[in-house]
């Protein structure tokens, strides 16, 4: 290695970097910041020398702990893990580190000059220009604390520390801050931003206003730092406006001076600064006519081209000053806005405190001037139209509380470039608009009073009606979701107002964007809170009330684009908003009073009609009367109103089979009030027969009212009307089916045009109520179900079976037709004989010829016509199966406690094992598993009432349960038939849930019929071994973990027997002792 390399490496080797010598003002020799050499160690009881050991590293509690002075030596071990704490991103633990390090340097006597001065420059001063973690942060604090006790009250470089002048600790901060050399641009911004962090040090301390020149030093560094590095322009008027709270008027005045000097006119910069300024000095003379008042009526006109490029980091080339002759390069764009937006921001919200009028109205002066025709003009960039949206995003945040600001940041300029932003995804700032919506909605969450606010500006003159659709989003639907009961009204009245057009062509498309509006509110699902806040109001009704009154207006009324066209769609959308209010029990009474606020003027009826209608609209009012329904009869009561505002609601539409159904409901009325009395009168049965014809037809109300109507009457349900149910599973999925389940053709034909295809524009309208069940809609996993794998199978091999015969019939028909005109296919040339000896045909058979070939057509054509309506026929059927099931789920799931739910896991068996839907199967399966789980919620609470009867219980009563348990055995016997009929896992497993219902009740009743039902499984192993054909392992292992569950009625079925044993003993005893007697009596 060379001497030279040699010997600069031996010189100071443990320096962190070469030494400098600084002069110090007033500095003695002494004080020259020269790092001394370690000392070497030493070691006792040794004298063979080696590396000393390295020092324990402390812990980081006792680092925290001693806050002992430094020592005049650099100690490593402590102060390199002390610094590093001072730079943790732990805001608790890098404060803690910086009060050790402050009462290290500064508590008691303090340290000395020197090491005061090498913490400074090699540790504090440096760190700033560091951007690991959170350094700067830390070391501001320290830094801050140390500059205002060397000149705060103190005052320690006076008494102390004399050599650590301002000037000299300035000059050493930009000298450690200084970029050097051909450095990495990132580490140059580094350097720059921790001058700025050290600068804003000396800003914190309160010391510059002191002595005036210190202020005046530290002013020309930031204009100079400005001008060099136009990015930190921004950074430098932050750092002058914080020093404002300490100015006074002479040297505010004066600070603007040398700004104007410097060229900061008519900046976004000097904006700021001249804001802060004239709020607090009202009367400050401003430099130069270049300055201005910019928030003030009478130079409002002058902001908008200042702030137009505030989305810039600077819009000027200035002059390098240290590279006389270069121009800088031009700022970019960014993404950051300028803070001065903050401070006119705050300006208005402390207006807003002294004059909120007034201060309303100077923002919409300034919002409509400055931003939305600055930002958002025609001739505006796309830049500045994205600094316009962040600028929007920003006060519409900020603004929440203030309604001076919420209220008029909604501009047209603003909104109109909104939408056609958002529009396409294609637009350059499409994200930009997209980002400003979620903030609308974000707003709106925070504080949903602004709900009607900001819907009335975007429907407004200021946006759109359809303002969804303009802008292609969800904002509208989604601030009418927030809306709150207390505001419904206001709301409604909004819509009408904006949506509603009066002339026009366009009148059409705004009463169907209104009635889309007005299904949303319906059918808002209300929050728990705004249930409880809201009492018995809610958005839904009204709107629902409102939406009866548009599709049912009087007739005297005109309502803007009420066509002849639109009606039938506004019904429509009435019926399937109904369909979702009628899911809510809560909002039963809305419900009926939407339909009786329907004027009855709205439909031309004759007087036969009219009568009904009128008695109809009496029976709701009276079943809607609270007074009305009496103890556990008002869930009824409730039930039979809604088929009343229902039938009711199909008068209105013409239905043909309105007015039996209002018959019907006047009968189970009837019944309802004689058992009421305590007479006799079975309502069930009526009411399932009225139920089955309303879920036959494709209707979403009809299926959501039957099934609510249906839950509120289980309780009274009978045998019979389950029967009714329940027989309707039996019927073959075809035409003939069809046949069986409706009574009369023209039933038929109704229900087939309902489950037919229906238009597709039917089925894409909004709010349609025609509802379309496709039996493939869901599928199950692999392997989950074999019953459905071998439905799957059954309908493969029926696509086949009519792909064959369609085969079939094409030949057959290419057969007919070569015979009629005495031709062959190409494939029978061979077979064919000639032609060449035949005659051509006469006129008559020409005219023969063709009725033949018509009506073989004809025929095939009725065969095609055929097969449609076969297939018609089966989706009706099996859509009303789905609907029935759907009824018997409901019966299930709330009398699991009721015996009559038995009654129902043989026929759900049946059609499990019949159907070759697999929809329709695994529902049925679903029943009897719900069955199953809430059958053994009700038995775990009702244990108690259970032991009750049992101590009450006669003789009669005996009577009636052996005939029960009997017939129990019977239906026990009937599944483990059926059992034995299907191979799939899925039937095996319903059924197997099915059988150990049965042989709970049985057992829970009597426990001594255990060995009975011991012996039916045991046919099932015998049956299974002797002929299979069925999933025995899956049946025996419910069992015989069923047995295991329940080991009490094992134990009893154990009792009971040695009981009997032991009285069948006593009875044999008993009997020779009688025996004896009597032997004893003959001799």
């Amino acid at each position: 290695m060379p001497p030279n390399k040699r010997k600069h490496r031996k010189e100071n080797p443990n320096a962190i970097e070469p030494s400098q010598k600084r002069v110090k003002t007033g500095a003695s020799p002494a004080d020259v910041d020269i790092e001394p050499a370690p000392k070497p160690v030493k070691f006792e009881g040794g004298k063979k020398k080696g590396k000393p050991f390295p020092a324990k590293p402390l812990s980081k509690k006792q680092l925290l702990a001693d806050k002992s002075l430094f020592p005049e030596q650099q100690d490593r071990n402590v102060e390199a893990p002390l610094y590093e704490l001072l730079g943790s991103e732990d805001p608790n633990e890098r404060l803690q580190a910086a009060h050790v390090i402050i009462s290290k340097l500064l508590d008691n006597d303090g340290v000395s000059e020197s090491s005061l001065d090498r913490h400074l420059e090699k540790r504090l001063f440096r760190g700033l220009a560091s951007s690991r973690k959170a350094s700067r942060l830390g070391f501001s604090v320290v830094l801050t604390e140390i500059l205002q006790q060397l000149w705060g009250e103190k005052n320690l470089c006076g008494e102390k520390y004399r050599g650590l002048t301002f000037d000299f600790v300035l000059n050493t901060l930009t000298e450690k801050t200084k970029p050097v050399g051909n450095i990495a641009g990132q580490e140059e911004k580094d350097h720059y931003f921790g001058q700025l962090f050290g600068i804003e040090c000396f800003v914190r301390a309160k010391i510059l206003f002191d002595d005036v020149t210190r202020w005046n030093t530290i002013l020309a560094l930031l204009i100079r730092l400005a001008k060099k590095k136009i990015w930190l322009k921004p950074q430098c008027a932050w750092i002058i406006l914080q020093t404002i709270p300490q100015m006074d008027q002479q040297i505010a005045e004066e600070t603007l001076r040398k700004l104007d000097e410097a060229g900061w006119a008519k900046t976004p910069d000097a904006v700021a600064v001249t804001v802060v300024l004239t709020e607090k000095f009202p009367k400050i003379k401003l430099p130069s006519k270049s300055w201005r008042d910019y928030l003030s009526s009478k130079y409002l006109g002058e902001l908008p081209a200042i702030l137009k490029d505030s989305g810039k980091q600077d819009g000027k080339q200035e002059i390098n000053g240290d590279e006389p002759g270069k121009k800088q390069k031009q700022a970019s764009w960014t993404a950051q806005l300028h803070f001065v937006w903050d401070i006119i921001l705050a300006h208005y919200v402390k207006l807003a405190s002294s004059d909120s009028k007034d201060a309303s109205n100077q923002f919409k002066q300034s919002w409509g001037r400055v931003v939305d025709q600055g930002f958002f003009s025609k001739t505006a960039s796309e830049p500045q139209k994205f600094t316009g949206f962040m600028i929007f995003q920003k006060f519409l945040e900020a603004g929440i509380g203030h309604p001076h600001i919420t209220h008029n940041v909604f501009s047209q300029n603003l909104l109109t470039c909104l939408m056609n932003q958002a529009a396409k995804q294609d637009r350059y700032l499409h994200r930009a608009a997209t980002k400003a919506l979620k903030a609308i909605e974000q707003a709106a969450e925070t504080d949903r009073d602004l709900v009607p606010v900001i819907i009335k500006f975007l429907l407004g003159k200021q946006g759109a009606y359809n303002f969804d659709q303009r802008s292609n989003c969800k904002t509208v639907d989604k601030l009418l979701h927030l809306t709150r009961p207390q505001h419904a009204q206001e709301v409604i009245k909004n819509l009408r107002q904006l949506v509603l057009k009066s002339e026009g062509d366009g009148a059409e498309n705004h009463i169907l964007v209104y009635a889309d509006y007005l299904f949303r509110l319906a059918t808002i699902v209300p929050t728990e809170a705004d249930a409880k806040s809201a009492g018995k109001g809610s958005v839904g009704g009204p709107a629902l009330q409102e939406f009866a009154r548009l599709a049912y207006p009087k007739s005297e009324e005109i309502v803007p684009g009420l066509t002849e066209k639109t009606t039938p769609i506004l019904r429509q959308k009435l019926t399937a908003a109904l369909a979702k209010f009628v899911k809510r029990p809560e909002d039963f009474a809305e419900f009926c009073n939407a339909i009786m606020l329907i004027d009855s003027s709205s439909v031309d009826m004759d007087e036969e009609l009219e009568a009904e209608l009128l008695e109809a609209l009496e029976k709701l009012q009276q079943l809607t009367n609270p007074k009305q329904a009496k103890g556990n009869q008002s869930n009824a009561y409730q039930g039979l109103a809604l088929l009343y505002a229902v039938a009711i609601l199909q008068l209105y539409n013409a239905e043909p089979d309105a007015v039996d159904i209002l018959n019907d409901l006047r009968q189970c009325h009837e019944r309802l009030l004689s058992k009421q009395k305590g007479e006799d009168g079975d309502v069930s049965a009526m009411l399932v027969e009225i139920l089955l014809a309303m879920v036959a037809r494709p209707s979403s109300l009809m299926r959501q009212t039957a099934d609510r109507v249906f839950e509120a009457f289980t309780s009274l349900m009978t045998e019979e009307a389950l029967t009714l149910l329940t027989d309707t599973l039996a019927a073959k999925e075809d035409a003939e089916g069809l046949r069986a389940l409706f009574d009369t053709d023209a039933d038929m034909e109704d229900v087939e045009e309902g489950a037919g295809s229906g238009d597709e524009d039917d089925v894409s309208e909004l709010g349609s109520d025609v509802e379309f069940v496709d039996a493939e809609e869901t599928q199950e996993p692999d392997g989950e179900s074999g019953s459905e794998a071998e439905n799957g199978d059954d309908a493969e091999s029926e696509e086949d079976d009519d792909e064959d015969s369609e085969d079939g019939k094409l030949k057959a028909l290419n057969d007919d037709l070569a015979k009629l005109l005495k031709s062959h296919s190409l494939d029978k040339d061979k077979d064919a004989a000639s032609s060449d000896d035949e005659s051509d045909m006469s006129d008559s058979e020409m005219i023969a010829l063709d009725d033949q070939i018509a009506a073989a057509f004809k025929s095939r054509a009725k065969e095609g016509n055929k097969k449609k309506e076969n297939k018609n026929a089966k989706e009706t059927v099996v859509n009303f199966k789905h609907r029935t099931l759907d009824l018997l789920g409901i019966f299930a799931r709330k009398e699991a406690a009721n015996p009559l739910g038995y009654k129902l896991l043989l026929p759900l068996l049946q059609m499990m094992r019949t159907t070759k839907t697999k929809d329709l199967a695994r529902k049925a399966g679903n029943i009897i598993a719900e069955m199953s789980k809430a059958q053994r919620k009700a038995k775990a609470s009702t244990k108690e009432e259970e032991k009750d009867e049992k101590q009450g219980e006669t003789d009669s009563d005996k009577a009636g349960s052996e005939k029960y348990l009997s017939e129990q055995l019977q239906l026990l016997e009937q599944i483990h038939k059926e059992m034995t009929q299907d191979e799939s896992h899925a039937f095996a497993k319903s059924a197997s849930n099915a059988s150990l219902l049965i042989v709970g009740d049985i057992l829970s009743r009597d426990v001594g019929l255990f060995q009975v039902i011991w012996k039916n499984y045991g046919g099932l192993a015998m049956e299974w071994a002797m002929h299979g054909r069925f999933q025995f392992s899956t049946i025996i292992t419910d069992w015989t973990q069923w047995i295991q569950t329940h080991p009490t009625l094992v134990a009893k079925r154990m009792d009971a027997v040695t009981e009997k044993v032991d009285d069948a003993l006593e009875d044999g005893g008993e009997n020779e002792d009688e025996g004896d007697d009597e032997g004893d009596d003959e001799r």
